[in-house]
């Protein structure tokens, strides 16, 4: 593949194309030129406080500018569709249709600006343009107008706005149509491939994928949390109930998930005696019913605890230039934090998870947090890092340990064999965090790089709106054949149609578990994402690009959810080819639109692909 570069002096700017095609243009803005040097592989360009440098190394060009006492910034005008980077909050899809205003690409817990926990460095168009970040940076994306609001970088929960704004979407066409870069010393990577579809393949080169599956019942069985229904109102009454509930209500299970509270400090790892007195009866008890179970970890550790104590005297914890222990800022108050750096720390916290194991017959453990955004900028370590680094530190060593597990947060972490759980979903139907997130996030996380995604809990969290029947049906078939499912909300007091629907629906995904366990070990081979979007298929097409309600499971099922309340029916693209109705056994001719397509509430629209003897 031939690519030809323009550069322009004044104002600075390099020019990628192909055969003629604008590829993507990287300008520098009013710096003047000090100095020039072009040829057809390689661009040196001095300026005051800098030298920039472009030159192509096997099949990637590489632009790397010196250290600057003042951040250097990067506009890039990238044509056609934009996806990769990650998960946000407010998720649209594709990304041109968001306004991230710059800020620190930093792994983060409820970002102010939509950044959430599981990121990653690269951004991808369907002209096939790649660029890859080697280097810390800040990222703008479409940037909003200026007279739009800006929210603070930072932890304190007052500087977030609604989950709206973070990022803004862009329904008026306003934001710059730039991705931007800014550092004191860039190096990014480009590389150019036919299309989206083959530029996915050029980023799993990059970052690698898993080489084997978590354990197959987390992808066939749904797996259980006490979180959104009790929130931290647990003991070992209400988990066994919770647990005799699911059985007689008949829904499939395989892990449930003991949340937050079981301990007496955070940080102890250690059942609270009063809430828990006998924590191994209980989980024998649970294992005898059919049940995995886990139990909540995070690597906070409060000032109260035992464990607090131990880490400060032994250097374990992040601490202040003082050599004191650094108090962070978390969502249940302030608390040491792990310094994942030290190996010692890490021996010492993944040998207390053992220990524990032994002690009470837990199965694994869910790990949250980990983000980067927990590490003050001051913070010092065992090995001096930037922040994103504690987020890959902390995931990979989670995975070394554990496969019965999840993590919330990822950090050029696709070789991790673990499942990546979906950042809080709100108790709401729109894109800005809520139902329709959950499959815009998985497209986003998917063509990061990460197969394996477990949708965060269906109906939401019920922080401050409540679900109801109809949401929470929806919410199930959205996730019944998604890669994992996970409840924590009881269908059973939703009413009588959600008790069965949602039961039908969990029953789904274990019907097409083998389908979904062929694609996971599918992904440990070639990195091939488990959820596809419907552009996989039909990479050139327009409609497929920019479509956000639609899924395929593999190559060869397309899933069309209901995302929107109230909605009886809806229009349902389908790619090229011929697709079976899988309820009905109607046949269509695909690359068209089915119009008002009936979706009554009992629905979820499956289309299996008929494959003709010959075809792929």
């Amino acid at each position: 593949m031939s690519i030809q570069l323009e550069v322009t002096r004044d104002p600075f700017s390099i020019s990628f194309q192909r055969d003629g095609v604008h590829l993507m243009t990287a300008r520098l803005g009013s710096q003047p030129v000090l100095d020039l040097h072009t040829d057809a592989s390689s661009v040196t360009a001095t300026f005051a406080t800098f030298t920039l440098r472009l030159k192509l190394l096997g099949d990637q060009w590489a632009l790397t500018t010196t250290e600057s006492d003042s951040p250097v910034e990067l506009a890039i005008e990238l044509p056609g569709h934009w996806y990769g980077g990650g998960e946000l909050i407010n998720q649209q899809f594709p990304l041109n249709r968001v306004m991230l205003q710059m800020a620190p690409f930093h792994t983060f817990d409820n970002g102010p600006t939509g950044l959430s926990g599981v990121l990653t460095p690269a951004w991808y168009s369907s002209n096939g343009t790649l660029i890859v970040a080697e280097s810390p940076l800040e990222v703008g994306i479409n940037q909003p107008p200026a007279d739009y609001p800006r929210y603070e970088w930072g932890f304190a929960m007052q500087n977030r706005g609604p989950y709206a704004h973070r990022p803004f979407t862009d329904t008026g066409n306003l934001g710059d149509g730039l991705l931007t870069f800014k550092g004191n010393a860039l190096d990014l990577k480009f590389s150019f491939s036919e299309n989206a579809v083959t530029t996915y393949h050029n980023l799993v080169k990059h970052f690698g994928h898993p080489a084997e599956t978590p354990p197959e019942n987390l992808f066939t069985k749904p797996t259980w949390t006490t979180w959104a229904r009790y929130k931290t109102a647990i003991n070992e009454e209400v988990v066994l109930q919770f647990a005799d509930e699911i059985i007689q209500h008949g829904y499939p299970y395989h892990v449930l998930e003991i949340d937050d509270r079981w301990q007496v400090h955070y940080g102890d790892l250690g059942f609270d005696p009063v809430r828990f007195p006998d924590p191994k009866r209980m989980i024998d008890q649970l294992h005898a019913k059919g049940f995995k179970v886990t139990a909540w970890v995070i690597p906070f550790l409060q000032s109260e605890s035992q464990a607090f104590a131990d880490g400060a005297k032994n250097g374990w914890l992040v601490r202040q230039t003082d050599g004191s222990p650094y108090l962070v800022d978390w969502w249940q108050g302030r608390g040491g934090l792990l310094d994942v750096t030290n190996p010692s720390a890490l021996e010492w916290f993944f040998g207390r998870l053992n220990q524990l194991q032994v002690q009470t017959g837990l199965d694994g453990f869910k790990f949250d947090a980990g983000e980067a955004c927990f590490v003050p900028p001051d913070a010092v370590t065992h090995r001096t890092i930037h922040p994103n680094q504690y987020t890959k530190i902390y995931v990979d060593a989670v995975a070394k340990h554990y496969r019965l597990t999840e993590v919330r947060s990822g950090w050029k972490n696709q070789r991790a064999p673990i499942f990546f759980r979906q950042w809080d979903k709100t108790t709401s139907w729109g894109l800005d965090n809520g139902l329709h997130s959950v499959l815009t996030g998985i497209l986003a996380l998917g063509l990061s790089g990460y197969p394996f995604i477990l949708p965060d809990m269906v109906g939401g969290n019920e922080y401050d709106e409540k679900a109801d029947a109809e949401m929470m049906i929806r919410w199930t078939q959205l996730n019944a054949l998604l890669p994992a499912m996970q409840f924590s909300l009881a269908p059973w007091d939703y009413g009588a149609d959600a008790t069965e629907l949602c039961r039908r629906y969990a029953d789904l995904h274990t019907e097409f578990a083998p389908r979904i366990l062929a694609l996971a070990k599918e992904a440990t081979a070639t990195g091939n994402p488990i959820i596809r979007p419907v552009f996989w298929l039909a990479a050139k097409n327009e409609k497929a690009l920019i479509c956000d309600d639609e899924f395929l499971l593999g190559n060869d099922l397309l899933v069309a959810p209901v995302v929107k309340p109230n909605r009886r029916q809806r229009d349902i693209w389908l790619p090229p080819g011929t697709w079976k109705d899988h309820w009905t056994g109607k046949v269509y001719q695909g690359a068209t639109t089915l119009t008002a397509y009936a979706v009554p509430l009992e629905t979820l629209p499956i289309f299996e692909r008929v494959v003709a003897r010959g075809d792929v």
